[in-house]
């Protein structure tokens, strides 16, 4: 299928909406030149089409990842959405489509093998290669875009400390990725009997568990009740942080005193 230079996709945003331009693409036979965002877009003109979530068909998409490429392939997309990778959607859908090629050669760069034009494949048997450099650096780009995912959701569960109130935990993060979903399903695990609130303050959203269950919804901005008695709430938090990691607290208090502050200042008091 060869790109048509007038035909754009829009959507809603969610994975779900996304898996859906993939399924319109294949059972469409078209290849759009670029998929849009909903919220802020441009004027697009009349070629612009509007693809509608549907959970059947995203669902297909989804469980093909796995069939057609490997298992792995379902993490990988997932994670990469959450991404600020550049052309983030169009990358993508070139990965999807040469994963559904190339199958598990896009997951795994061991089997990338170079076979000059007209040679015979290595002990006779037949090798699948990727002979295309833009194919290379299309799998690369989205690989490096879910390593620094990992990372930074690695890094999160492991900084993050929750403000305790009444009947809730409470914690705000300002993170680069979206990592609100993987953190969501990290603390449920951790905190099943707890309530608790993560506000992602950089793309206002947030994941609150209940017993009834966990979800990660959009929150514009959070508040919470000013702390009067502020030094010892922050002393407390940089006296457990600093036993946390079995390291020496530095000889003078206030050095770790602000640098709590700076860590955890969205946590305390509000928004800022």
């Amino acid at each position: 299928m060869d790109i048509d230079n007038d035909l754009e996709y829009i959507y809603d945003g969610t994975f779900e909406g996304f898996l859906c331009c993939v399924y319109a693409s294949l059972t469409r036979r078209e290849v759009p030149r670029h998929i849009y965002v909903e919220t802020g877009l441009p004027l697009l003109g009349e070629t612009a089409t509007w693809i509608q979530t549907n959970w059947e068909q995203a669902q297909a998409v989804y469980v093909s990842l796995s069939r057609k490429i490997g298992i792995e392939a379902q993490d990988m997309v997932k994670e990469a959405f959450l991404t600020h990778m550049h052309d983030r959607e169009m990358r993508l859908y070139r990965f999807i489509i040469l994963g559904y090629k190339l199958g598990r050669l896009v997951l795994n760069s061991e089997d990338w093998v170079e076979i000059p034009e007209g040679a015979p494949s290595p002990l006779g048997r037949k090798v699948r290669c990727i002979p295309d450099l833009c194919q290379r650096e299309l799998i690369l780009q989205v690989w490096e875009a879910v390593r620094n995912y990992r990372a930074e959701v690695k890094n999160v569960e492991g900084s993050l400390r929750f403000r305790s109130y009444t009947d809730v935990m409470v914690a705000c993060i300002m993170p680069h990725n979206r990592v609100l979903p993987s953190l969501a399903e990290f603390f449920e695990k951790r905190f099943r009997e707890n309530n608790f609130l993560v506000y992602d303050k950089t793309h206002q959203m947030a994941a609150v568990h209940r017993q009834e269950g966990t979800m990660v919804t959009s929150m514009k901005e959070m508040q919470l009740p000013v702390l009067y008695d502020e030094k010892n709430v922050y002393e407390k938090l940089w006296r457990s942080w600093y036993d946390k990691l079995h390291i020496e607290p530095p000889m003078k208090a206030h050095y770790a005193m602000n640098e709590m502050k700076n860590r955890l200042w969205c946590e305390i008091g509000g928004t800022g």
